[in-house]
């Protein structure tokens, strides 16, 4: 009877880790303690209790939330930038990296200049060799660093020694809100809806190698408007304004980029129609093919046709609305299109230009 009340004292739990560690004859380990909390966490422990487990028990499945294997980790660490710079003359170190052997970091431009392949930075009494070092070209092949404009939008990670070209190159890089007074610094895709949303900008969409037919209220203040690429979600500004003496009309187009990219370039096809009511120029037409500037819209830059390279087309090719002169518009067709070429010169630019400009009747 005492038995079976002993029996029926007994816990149905399973044992615990301290309970198995007894049975096998070990003395269970206790985890160091922080501030009343494990510090580390006793795996082979838990195998052990795991194991002890009674059968009908389920099996261990791994959380969906457990922590990610130490291969696929990864650890945040400041490091001071002269460490990952050579010690003679201080460029980013990129494969092959020599050391010598008190320590010092040379990159291949420096050490093949070198006589003797003598560690400068000890001292000739005591110049030791710089030798190539497999692991350091794995670590440093390995250090990667976030793009400068991650506030802008660029989520991506470079390894340290190629940082200095993906800034150079990064779509992300800021430019400048051109209205007055605004001073937003933002990427061109966010500029793209700061101008539309904010400050009424009219935008288009354009699909490279179509044209996009615009039209253009022709002012002494100039009209500006924005084409985004389908394609690539590029920003193009487009300005128009009235030229001083002759009643012409100046158009230009500009990409929104703060750095010019390596490929591709862009080329913008300008074609515009004499008005059916012209006088004596019936069936006249202007066209011209340009390179595409790159700007980050500095200071206005690009907002003022006329103060850069244009389309420009004469009075006549003005459109009269409601019967007003004061009141003009320019009907015109805009293609833009990918070109692999270099982004030429001002004064190349202002050569094209002239060569391109016809005018024909017929």
């Amino acid at each position: 009877m005492e038995a079976a009340d002993a029996g029926a004292g007994r816990s149905s739990e399973p044992p615990s880790a301290e309970r198995v560690a007894r049975r096998a004859g070990k003395r269970p380990r206790k985890p160091l303690q922080l501030f009343d909390s494990p510090l580390i966490k006793d795996e082979e422990q838990e195998s052990e209790a795991a194991e002890g487990t009674s059968p009908g028990a389920g099996p261990v499945v791994p959380s969906a939330e457990s922590p990610p294997s130490p291969a696929a980790a990864t650890e945040s660490v400041l490091v001071a930038k002269s460490m990952l710079r050579c010690s003679l003359c201080s460029h980013t170190l990129k494969k092959p990296i020599y050391q010598c052997a008190a320590g010092h970091l040379a990159c291949c431009g420096c050490r093949v200049k070198l006589p003797d392949n003598a560690c400068r930075k000890c001292g000739t009494a005591r110049a030791a060799a710089l030798c190539h070092s497999p692991w350091l070209d794995a670590f440093f092949g390995k250090v990667e660093v976030p793009c400068p404009f991650a506030r802008y939008g660029c989520r991506s990670f470079v390894p340290y020694f190629t940082s200095a070209d993906h800034r150079a190159a990064c779509a992300h890089a800021p430019c400048l809100c051109p209205e007055p007074g605004c001073g937003l610094v933002c990427a061109p895709r966010a500029l793209l809806a700061h101008l539309a949303h904010d400050h009424a900008w009219p935008a288009d969409e354009a699909r490279y190698g179509t044209p996009v037919q615009l039209a253009l209220p022709v002012t002494p203040h100039p009209h500006r408007r924005l084409l985004r690429g389908a394609d690539d979600e590029s920003l193009f500004l487009v300005a128009a304004a009235a030229l001083g003496g002759g009643g012409g009309a100046a158009v230009s187009v500009v990409h929104v980029r703060a750095n010019r990219p390596a490929h591709p370039r862009f080329t913008c096809t300008f074609y515009a129609n004499a008005p059916p009511d012209a006088a004596g120029i019936g069936g006249a037409y202007f066209f011209a093919t340009l390179p595409v500037r790159t700007t980050a819209l500095a200071d206005g830059d690009g907002t003022a046709p006329e103060k850069g390279l244009h389309f420009a087309v004469p009075g006549e090719m003005l459109r009269v609305r409601d019967g007003e002169e004061s009141s003009r518009e320019l009907l015109l067709s805009v293609r833009i299109d990918r070109s692999f070429g270099p982004e030429t010169s001002g004064d190349l630019d202002t050569t094209i230009a002239e060569h391109h400009f016809t005018k024909q009747q017929d």
